[in-house]
């Protein structure tokens, strides 16, 4: 079974972002390159920190702003390479996983 992140919306995840419990699973989503468990403990002020929806968010906004970059070859079987932007037709069906 496949999962989806929750930044990006690609669909080919090996494992969840967030178990039941709410622990994060630490995987990498190979499309936008978002760690579960690192990238989303954004501390904003002295202890204070982002949720982790507005983390998807705000890291989503700027993964956009920079093109829409693949994380690593392994996301994509063809047509798809590391550090390229990802098509708009995936990038829009993407998006509406989210």
């Amino acid at each position: 079974m496949k999962h989806t992140c929750p930044v990006c919306g690609y669909d080919r995840m090996d494992d969840v972002a967030y178990y039941e419990n709410g622990d994060a699973s630490f995987e990498l989503c190979s499309c936008c390159g978002f760690q579960f468990g690192v990238d989303d403990d954004v501390e904003i002020e002295d202890g204070i920190f982002l949720s982790r929806s507005e983390t998807h968010d705000l890291y989503r906004a700027n993964w956009l702003k920079e093109g829409a970059k693949i994380f690593s070859d392994y996301a994509f079987e063809r047509g798809q390479a590391k550090d390229e932007p990802l098509a708009r037709t995936v990038l829009e069906s993407q998006l509406q996983n989210l």
